[in-house]
């Protein structure tokens, strides 16, 4: 089956096994292309920005993506592993 983009306007061919699929889970057919749909699901993404702060088990300075008013305790890769082995 060809559909067309609702965004990019072009044209992407959904197979067979993806139709079976789509029905079987009970879901609509695409209606975006698979990169626009890829673009989209990006867009909903937080930036990834990285952050210093320290360790809450040793103080040490590290590196995260967490922001520093994160509210649950962050640990270095050596405090983890002593932790969570």
């Amino acid at each position: 089956m060809i559909k067309k983009c609702q965004s990019c306007n072009k044209e992407f061919k959904i197979i067979p096994q993806e139709e079976e699929f789509y029905k079987k889970v009970k879901i609509n057919l695409p209606e975006f292309c698979p990169l626009c749909r890829q673009q989209r699901r990006l867009s909903f993404k937080n930036p990834r920005q990285l952050n210093k702060r320290k360790c809450d088990k040793c103080g040490a300075e590290i590196i995260t993506t967490y922001p520093a008013d994160f509210p649950h305790k962050i640990y270095c890769g050596k405090c983890f592993e002593e932790n969570f082995k």
